[in-house]
This record gives C-alpha cells, structure tokens and sequence, in this order.
C-alpha cells in the first residue's frame, strides 16, 4: 500500500512533475491500494480554501479522489502511534511538523509506503519507508 503526501497528491493534480502523474497512473491501473490520509486531506482542503479560484480547485480534489483512494480517518490508534513518533523525535532534537507527524502515523501504523517529495522530514521517523517518485 501507498500512502500520499500532499505535495505529491499536487503535483499529480496539476501535472507539475510527470514522473509522479505518470506512475500514479500505473498503480492505479494495476489496482494497488493507495490511500490519502485524513491530515493531507486537511491539507489539500486548505489550499482550496485559501484559492483564489476555490470552487475550481475544490472540483479538481474531488475529481483527483474519486479516482477510488482509500481514505482513513484519524483515529485513537493514530493519535497514540503520533505521540510515539514526537516523542521519539523531540527527545532526539529532530522534531518534525506537526501535520507531518500525523500523516507519518497514519502511514507507519498501517505499513504503507508513504509517497513524498519531502524525504528529509520523513526519513527521521523509525520504521516509516519513504519513497520520492519523483526521483526515480
């Protein structure tokens, strides 16, 4: 299982880096699951939200979902393994922010791969595979 970051479910929307568009589009056809978690939907829900062409990019995001994501909500498991990984970061001086941390643990505790552009944040978090499709 995959699990997207914001930045990459954006620049699969816009078409800004092909790389991630184009294996988007064959993991989707290959039926593997993938899902977006409840803190980048947040995410993308603000950036609709502060658009100057908001009810256009409100429509897009919903287009870009119904292609069949899974989408968990945040829930009593998610909130404890997101208390393990700040703890975890902040006791070693590597914090992270804090939507990042919420997306980590919803992608950790479920043993998907989280797909981001943003390694650097990530890759702090034990037991958490990152990939950057975009680099590949």
């Amino acid at each position: 299982m995959f699990c997207l970051d914001s930045n990459v479910v954006i620049f699969a929307m816009n078409l800004r880096r092909p790389k991630i568009a184009a294996r988007l589009d064959e993991e989707l056809a290959a039926g593997t699951p993938l899902m977006v978690p409840a803190i980048v939907l947040f995410e993308l829900e603000y950036g609709c939200a502060k658009s100057e062409r908001r009810e256009q990019s409100r429509a897009a995001l919903a287009l870009f979902l119904s292609a069949g994501f899974e989408q968990p909500r945040f829930d009593e498991d998610d909130a404890r393994e997101a208390g393990e990984i700040r703890a975890y970061l902040e006791g070693r001086g590597e914090p992270i922010g804090v939507c990042d941390i919420l997306i980590a643990a919803q992608a950790r505790r479920r043993g998907a791969t989280l797909v981001t552009s943003n390694g650097r944040e990530f890759e702090r978090v034990p037991g958490l595979i990152v990939t950057d499709w975009a680099a590949k």
